[in-house]
């Protein structure tokens, strides 16, 4: 998503009284910024899930219907609260469609 705002030659009228005509446009792109609780370096699978439903649109209920499990064991997985046993690690990694720790190396012991 860009951010553009540009500023088109406009009119100006100064209070001393003297006019001036701008001349040139200016364009300015920038990333949007990140959304509240958005995580822009995840590193555990809640946080991994909480990036890919907060990008699609996902509410925490939408994606414990997809997994079986409670709204709030989503909340705190994503808080990092609670860790998933195996059968749950497998599950997100079947949502997400891809291993996320594999690339970070990480294994969590249940």
């Amino acid at each position: 998503m860009k951010a553009t705002k540009t500023h088109k030659a406009k009119k100006l009228q100064i209070p001393n009284g003297t006019t001036t005509l701008t001349v040139c446009d200016i364009e300015l792109n920038a990333p949007a910024p990140y959304r509240k609780g958005y995580p822009s370096h995840p590193t555990t699978y809640g946080e991994y899930m909480r990036q890919t439903r907060m990008d699609y649109g996902f509410t925490q209920k939408d994606i414990a219907e997809i997994l079986n499990v409670y709204t709030s064991t989503i909340d705190k997985w994503e808080r990092g609260v609670a860790i998933p046993n195996k059968i749950n690690q497998n599950q997100i990694i079947h949502f997400l469609g891809y291993d996320p720790l594999q690339k970070l190396n990480i294994n969590f012991k249940n």
